[in-house]
């Protein structure tokens, strides 16, 4: 017996426990290799018991539906589950709705992080609440009402002078960090002369409020520097820390540390400038925050949030580029496609073609395009899809709000 085999024996004759506490540390696509290790090892990761330490893979995604008023109600999102994990979707996930007493009609989801998902639900007219849900579990709370009402619009406040609307928010949740605590962050956007001559107004973020489920309370931070940005889309990515979402500057994105309020801005140079015009989507794979940048001609701009060296301030890197037609002249996207996601375990940028209703990958490393078979019917392009990784422990929301 070589030793080879020797450490296979070794790793396959390791009680179950000290197996788990081993696996817990790996992320998935590691995790996912140490099933060839031993059939002992492979029944471990596979074993239910388990699920609650182990990385899990990505399950599917939830996605907002296209209804005007003439449709029947219905829930404005969906869950689509991955081909892989189809056969193993808890029904609780599938079929996921806003908690007892809330209409789903009535109830916007609004992000997904990490296994906790963030729902704005409406009590009544002019009157919402966050709540957070765990689907895999079962679990929610409902947070208590920030200063700024939740999802209003020309709402006036005695904080801050003006209209204001409050239509952004994101979840803030790291297992890595702390499997107990969570943070929502809402934007609140002042309403402003874009142009005086015009007479036309525009919303310009002031300041952010951000509940700590530690505290059990909110706190506001407001900008700390002049002037102002428009926040572009409805989506956001946390990452480090902090909450990170693309302002309308050509390229530019604002941050807001979740702990401690402070705010900063960082700016990608000069590829955005040059193909200003097209859609922006920030999110968070392989433990980096991706900033994709769609441009005006349907050519694809990926950047990365890097630290060259320890104190030194963090810059957008350009890691890959793509033209609309790929070496062999075929098409691997139109001006259409909107983006929608980023995987959270692989170099897999999604984006939806509203066209034909389908969702489709595209490869960085391969610079390939595929279809994705998934049940789309009815899915919003001018929403992101919310890649959904099961978390099966309830330590998250055991004392979160109400």
């Amino acid at each position: 017996m070589d030793i080879m085999d020797d450490g296979k024996l070794a790793a396959a004759n390791l009680p179950d426990d000290v197996v788990v506490e081993i696996l817990s540390r790996l992320p998935v696509r590691a995790l996912h290799q140490c099933k060839l290790v031993s059939r002992a090892w492979r029944a471990v990761i596979s074993h239910p018991d388990h699920r609650r330490r182990l990385a899990q893979p990505l399950l599917g995604f939830f996605y907002h539906l296209h209804v005007d008023a003439s449709s029947p109600p219905i829930p404005y999102w969906r869950f689509a589950a991955a081909a892989a994990a189809a056969a193993g979707v808890d029904p609780a996930v599938r079929w996921f709705q806003p908690p007892p007493g809330y209409s789903a009609t009535d109830t916007e989801l609004l992000d997904s992080c990490n296994g906790l998902v963030l729902l704005r639900c409406c009590r009544a007219p002019s009157s919402s609440v966050y709540v957070v849900c765990n689907p895999a579990a079962g679990d929610w709370v409902e947070l208590p009402a920030p200063t700024h009402a939740p999802g209003a619009f020309g709402l006036r406040s005695d904080h801050l002078q003006g209209r204001r609307r409050t239509r952004l928010a994101a979840l803030a949740f790291d297992p890595a960090v702390s499997p107990s605590r969570f943070h929502v962050l809402q934007l609140v956007e002042r309403e402003e002369y874009d142009d005086p001559f015009m007479s036309h107004y525009c919303f310009v973020v002031e300041a952010a409020e951000i509940y700590s489920s530690e505290t059990k309370a909110w706190h506001l931070s407001v900008v700390m520097w002049n002037g102002y940005f428009k926040c572009t889309g409805h989506q956001a990515a946390y990452h480090d820390g902090s909450v990170h979402f693309a302002v309308d500057d050509g390229g530019a994105v604002v941050s807001v540390d979740v702990e401690g309020g402070a705010w900063r801005l960082t700016s990608m140079i000069p590829v955005c400038q040059v193909t200003y015009g097209g859609g922006r989507f920030l999110g968070r794979s392989r433990g980096r925050l991706l900033y994709v940048h769609k441009g005006s001609h349907a050519s694809l701009s990926v950047y990365s949030l890097e630290r060259q060296s320890r104190g030194a301030d963090e810059q957008w890197e350009l890691k890959h580029y793509a033209s609309p037609m790929d070496q062999f002249g075929k098409t691997l996207f139109k001006e259409h496609d909107a983006v929608v996601a980023v995987h959270p375990d692989g170099d897999v940028i999604f984006l939806f073609d509203a066209c034909r209703g389908i969702l489709m990958a595209y490869d960085m490393g391969r610079r390939t395009v595929r279809d994705i078979q998934l049940p789309l019917a009815q899915a919003s392009r001018y929403y992101p899809f919310f890649p959904y990784v099961p978390m099966y422990s309830s330590q998250a929301l055991s004392s979160g709000g109400n």
